[in-house]
């Protein structure tokens, strides 16, 4: 944000503070239908429109910064590989050899890849998926090697992210998409940030129960009453929507200590959280010297992989005390999201279909779970 923008905001939510009326979704109690959690029906719907169609980010642009650099896809359903060329062009490919289907690329490594070999047959494709090298020709009488380049997919980077689109040919314009969003993002200056960790693993409860934890701090007071209850004691959240897209603003427990402050000397980050919800399935939370990527794939109506990275500014975490630092905050992330957050939502989907509730009941301040559906079941075609 610029520091404009920044003041802007910071005036907006002392105002929306000052008269106890929350930027909301909702006036009014809602109810969520407990088959969006839990319906194999739904799941596949999900999978042949929203995940077949939808552009999503792939990762942070540090992973392919160099050519050879490249990062693979953490969800089978999707079996890319996102390249930087010996020419500098970024590509995406199916993960595919187009001989008999082995995968090229089977592990993530911070070694950069010359060309793509098969570890099936040894066919060799280079960076720009190209078919190279084909052992015993003579056994593939006429092949016409041209016409058997790796399947690519359109790829961008933009805000520092690296965006893919899961079908050849989709069309990928995240900033459009983004509208002003585009441009807060991309004063955050991502590209400055480098990875510190990433961990991949898999949480028992559907994909949006978890990406609705992020949508609501009626929570906050209960379920991180140890650790985020301190710093964002009322649960206070406002939000700005660009398509399906959100950014999401969280008053911190200071916020009133602006006041106290002259307006030229503001910092946003000092009193309000800011992170956006980056349809369908990624959260990106910034603080001024680290970020956390967050993305969510379905496995199944209760199965979840998770992916989460979390990103550092090198320059403020220096030696081994800066390494510390990083351990530290990328443990404490883990006791947020996994133990808390994630922990919560899978006790949900075990009791779903105990038969005690029909529906999930939203309070007001609990609306943006409903936009978040709405917005779910627009791409899958379901009314609410």
């Amino acid at each position: 944000m610029t520091p404009e923008h920044q003041i802007e905001t910071l005036k907006r939510m002392l105002e929306l503070q000052h008269r106890r009326r929350y930027q909301l979704a909702t006036e009014e109690i809602l109810h969520l239908s407990l088959d969006a959690y839990s319906s194999q029906d739904i799941f596949e719907l999900e999978l042949e429109t929203l995940f077949s169609d939808c552009p999503f980010v792939a990762g942070h642009v540090d992973g392919v910064r160099e050519p050879g650099r490249y990062m693979l896809s953490d969800w089978n359903h999707q079996p890319y590989v996102v390249v930087r060329g010996h020419d500098g062009i970024l590509r995406a490919f199916l993960n595919t050899c187009r001989h008999r289907g082995a995968p090229l690329v089977e592990r993530q490594t911070d070694k950069p890849l010359p060309s793509f070999v098969c570890p099936f047959h040894g066919w060799t494709y280079g960076l720009d998926g190209a078919l190279r090298g084909v052992p015993r020709q003579f056994a593939f009488p006429g092949i016409d090697k041209a016409a058997h380049g790796l399947k690519e997919l359109p790829v961008t980077e933009s805000m520092g992210l690296v965006w893919v689109h899961p079908s050849p040919h989709g069309s990928l314009d995240p900033a459009k998409d983004l509208g002003s969003l585009a441009e807060d993002i991309e004063h955050f200056d991502l590209e400055r940030f480098v990875s510190f960790k990433k961990v991949v693993t898999e949480k028992k409860a559907n994909w949006k129960l978890l990406v609705q934890m992020n949508l609501e701090g009626y929570h906050a007071a209960t379920v991180h009453k140890r650790t985020l209850a301190q710093h964002f004691r009322n649960g206070f959240l406002a939000y700005d929507a660009a398509g399906s897209h959100m950014r999401i603003l969280a008053a911190r427990t200071n916020l009133l200590e602006a006041l106290r402050i002259p307006e030229e000397e503001w910092k946003l980050s000092d009193f309000v959280l800011v992170y956006y919800v980056l349809f369908p399935n990624t959260i990106v939370i910034m603080h001024d010297d680290n970020v956390s990527i967050r993305r969510l794939f379905p496995l199944s109506p209760d199965r979840t992989l998770y992916s989460h990275e979390l990103l550092y500014l090198p320059d403020h975490y220096i030696g081994e005390s800066g390494i510390k630092a990083l351990r530290s905050r990328f443990s404490y992330n883990e006791v947020l999201f996994d133990d808390e957050d994630f922990a919560m939502a899978e006790k949900v989907q075990r009791n779903l279909l105990n038969g005690v509730n029909e529906t999930h009941m939203l309070g007001v301040e609990e609306g943006l779970v409903m936009l978040f559906q709405e917005n779910v079941n627009k791409w899958i075609g379901m009314q609410a």
